[in-house]
């Protein structure tokens, strides 16, 4: 079998490896293809230097190749993983940084960072995409590139490539929450979770098919207490938010929160830079064969899990549940059935089945409404170079700005990003 993954000069590479080389045997992966552009070349080189160290001390059979070469890496792979960033860092500091100057939240993923992500990357992936329809037509494509429910949506809909699904850390992270709680494995636990990508709702817990869900709430107060929320946001809700909709429903909070990290030199994207520059210098060790501690600092705690272990099933052909970012298909009754949701699904080998899980709640179902419709906008105003239609989307925002600053802003971010974003008119 061979892999290939897109972006493989990312710092987060060694924590993928990790999981091929802990699930080598069940997959029978013989081959991974580290592929990136020019400008990550050295990073490249870094990083399969030290996959080749990993593998070396974990007496593991697997072969790993770097190119720059899309067909070299591409053709015939059975999986491929996008984990690229569109822009680098540096654009994700701009994502952070521009928004801010207007009185908005400036984050990589959610709002108008995420608006400047996304256009960014449509190209890009539009490319890779038909890379694959040539050299690789019978690869799945799991994707991590962020906004990821954007992508999926751009991909799925508008594009028409179906072997493809989103994939997300948070999910997993829930449920392993829940299993370690009950002493239970992550199979016994199922979610009634549902809604966008970093934009989600968890409205029932099941363990062992027994509802606990005021349980696990009542449990789970001290937690979204440390990540800002009122005690009384389930009560209220009736619902387990995920921690970006704080963005949305605690902005002020968020703002201050960003404005003073931005004082203190310490915004999310300045952090990960210096994060980053370690992680390369311990990788660039060549007495180092083991994941660092240090890679934890960069997040995405179980990412590596989530991708190998669909890829494990995939190939398995067992039928086994995860949380993924596809087409609705009748899982939520009261959505559209070709929004591009993240929700629990049913997975045999490389076919994705929405499990229904009843009706969205009524709050989220308006939150879930406004953005969908911005994601697609966003995506017709790439798509036709309009200018109008990014207006429009930015307009529709919650985290958007307004009228009297909606037409200077997008200029600041079409002029910042004129060399990944194409001219709208």
């Amino acid at each position: 079998m061979k892999v290939c993954v897109v972006g493989g000069g990312s710092s987060y590479e060694p924590e993928l490896l990790d999981g091929f080389f802990t699930y080598e045997k069940e997959m029978d992966i013989d081959e991974v293809h580290l592929l990136d552009v020019k400008e990550g070349s050295r990073k490249l080189e870094i990083v399969s230097d030290f996959a080749k160290r990993m593998a070396k001390k974990r007496n593991s059979q697997i072969k790993i190749f770097s190119s720059l070469d899309v067909k070299n890496a591409m053709s015939d792979a059975d999986f491929i993983i996008f984990q690229f960033r569109p822009g680098f860092l540096d654009g994700r500091e701009r994502d952070e940084k521009i928004p801010l100057k207007y009185g908005l939240i400036g984050q990589e993923t959610t709002g108008m960072g995420g608006f400047a992500a996304a256009l960014r990357g449509f190209p890009i992936m539009e490319k890779y995409i038909e890379d694959i329809r040539k050299y690789a037509p019978k690869a799945f494509v799991i994707n991590f590139t962020n906004p990821s429910g954007h992508m999926s949506e751009f991909v799925i809909n508008y594009l028409g490539f179906e072997n493809f699904v989103g994939l997300c850390n948070i999910p997993i992270n829930l449920i392993q929450y829940v299993a370690d709680f009950y002493s239970v494995k992550r199979d016994d636990v199922f979610l009634k979770y549902y809604g966008l990508n970093h934009l989600s709702f968890v409205e029932k817990v099941f363990v062992k098919g027994k509802d606990e869900t005021q349980k696990l709430f009542n449990h789970a107060q001290n937690a979204l207490k440390e990540e800002g929320y009122p005690e009384w946001i389930v009560d209220i809700l009736k619902m387990y938010p995920n921690s970006y909709l704080r963005y949305y429903f605690m902005t002020n909070t968020m703002f201050s929160k960003e404005m003073k990290e931005l004082r203190e030199g310490k915004l999310r994207s300045m952090v990960v830079k210096k994060i980053e520059k370690e992680l390369f210098n311990i990788y660039s060790d060549s007495t180092v064969n083991e994941k660092p501690k240090e890679l934890q600092q960069r997040g995405g705690a179980m990412y590596s899990t989530a991708a190998v272990e669909i890829m494990r099933d995939m190939i398995s052909g067992q039928q086994k549940r995860h949380i993924l970012n596809v087409r609705n298909n009748g899982g939520i009754n009261n959505l559209p059935n070709n929004y591009i949701l993240e929700m629990s699904c049913d997975v045999v080998g490389k076919r994705v089945f929405p499990i229904s899980i009843g009706e969205a709640d009524p709050m989220a179902l308006g939150l879930i409404h406004i953005v969908k419709q911005y994601e697609r906008l966003t995506i017709e105003a790439y798509k036709t170079g309009s200018r109008d239609k990014a207006l429009k989307a930015i307009l529709l925002h919650p985290l958007g700005p307004g009228l009297e600053k909606a037409q200077e802003f997008l200029d600041e971010i079409l002029e910042a990003n004129k060399e990944w974003i194409r001219e709208l008119k």
